[in-house]
């Protein structure tokens, strides 16, 4: 198919140096996670313009691209790309319950698990417009 990262049918060997970006951002996404409430700020603006939901999908459409376009050069996209999908937003779902769980006044949100899964969506989507990959 014309447009497509793996038109050539051929599998490439997986290059673990294109899982460095994606391992990367999920380890800052973790610790942004893991940071104490205590130590956030609590400006009025963050409450009134959610800015907070803003970074959750700014955060999480750039993992989501860096891990399609890991999958792209893998030559493996077709294969994986719901696997992937699906592992961040649970991956998103699940940083939400470890701050309810484990870490210093933070709470899990619905909000936050929705921006995340939108921002999942969102470097899906940019991925496919950069690369023009509409598989």
């Amino acid at each position: 198919m014309r447009g497509d990262l793996n038109d050539t049918g051929i599998e490439r060997v997986f290059l673990w140096r294109h899982a460095v970006i994606p391992a990367f951002w999920m380890a800052l996404i973790l610790w942004f996670h893991a940071i104490p409430g205590t130590d956030l700020p609590q400006p009025a603006f963050f409450q009134v313009f959610h800015l907070d939901k803003l970074m959750h999908l700014v955060m999480f459409a750039l993992l989501s691209s860096s891990v399609f376009i890991a999958l792209g050069k893998s030559g493996v996209i077709r294969k994986y790309k719901w696997f992937a999908a699906l592992g961040l937003i649970f991956y998103g779902i699940g940083l939400e319950f470890a701050q309810d769980l484990w870490f210093i006044e933070r709470y899990a949100s619905v909000a936050d698990m929705i921006a995340d899964g939108l921002g999942v969506l969102l470097g899906r989507l940019a991925f496919r417009a950069i690369y023009g990959c509409w598989n």
